[in-house]
């Protein structure tokens, strides 16, 4: 494609439409100081029917990538804050069963996520990574169904159930949560998330969420503390393991491995399970980042 084509193709597209993909663009690196200065901002969806002509998916990449080094950084960044088709997919149910012997029961219900992209460099490296997510959601329930055999005949009460859900499917990402419900004298809740971006295939660690080299463990790490801190002002009956009161289970920082996923509104959440931040009566926590530290490389 010519230059002068790819100038006339961009310019089908609206000054209003540049205008608003900037104003909701995500992936601005973080910079020091800018969560304190940061102010909340509504995020606007980017609707890809804007485009007035029809070039096609395959088209408008090729636009992209050809025109990105000659325009301004705020435009280029409106333009790569697009939803870009890449790889879809469904989660298909696999196993379905209850094991159960006396007082002890277990019920699997586990879905396998499964390509709807037929081909392409992206569906090579979401096919890699929806086989990824199935191998770890095999290994992790079948250590859990051993364990739960290991218990039959014993005496006492349990019941163990496993699941999988879909919690976020949107034109960029794609989240699965794996949930691990045991009930015996206390109960026990723990999540698995596994966050896919759509665009390239890639399965994501929260690292890969933001600019190289940038301090996001400690940043993140003080929002989860602020918003503890608020929640126990507003309400006393709740405790986190903060400051000095926490008897050595003290949170300071997330993990490198931390758990998280991104919502449909495209926002961090940070996931704890039971008895990692608080008390175990405090259930599983989520803690949703606002938007200075939801700046993902989109």
């Amino acid at each position: 494609m010519k230059s002068l084509d790819i100038m006339e193709a961009i310019s089908d597209i609206s000054e209003r439409w540049v205008e608003e993909a900037a104003e909701t663009s995500d992936i601005l690196p973080m910079r020091e100081g800018e969560l304190e200065s940061a102010a909340p901002r509504k995020v606007i969806p980017v609707k890809r029917h804007r485009l007035r002509n029809v070039l096609g998916i395959a088209a408008s990449l090729a636009i992209i990538s050809a025109v990105l080094p000659n325009l301004n950084r705020s435009t280029a960044y409106a333009l790569q804050s697009l939803p870009i088709a890449g790889a879809y997919f469904k989660l298909v149910t696999v196993r379905d069963y209850t094991l159960a012997e006396g007082d002890r029961t277990a019920t699997v219900k586990l879905g396998e996520v499964q390509l709807e992209t037929e081909k392409g460099k992206s569906a090579e490296q979401a096919q890699k990574s929806a086989e990824e997510v199935n191998a770890t959601i095999q290994s992790i329930t079948e250590e859990q169904i051993a364990a739960f055999r290991d218990e039959l005949g014993s005496e006492g009460f349990s019941n163990l159930e496993i699941t999988t859900e879909v919690v976020t499917d949107n034109d960029n990402w794609y989240s699965v949560c794996l949930t691990q419900l045991s009930q015996s004298a206390d109960s026990a809740e723990n999540r698995h998330y596994f966050t896919i971006r759509k665009r390239d295939g890639k399965l994501m660690t929260l690292r890969d969420l933001f600019a190289p080299g940038s301090d996001y463990r400690k940043a993140v790490s003080e929002e989860i503390k602020r918003q503890m801190r608020e929640d126990m002002a507003q309400n006393p009956e709740n405790v986190y393991w903060l400051d000095s009161d926490s008897a050595g289970n003290e949170f300071t920082e997330i993990s490198e491995r931390q758990s998280f996923y991104i919502n449909r509104e495209g926002k961090l959440v940070i996931c704890f399970d039971e008895g990692d931040v608080a008390p175990m009566s405090m259930g599983s926590l989520q803690f949703v980042m606002p938007e200075a530290l939801s700046g993902l490389t989109m």
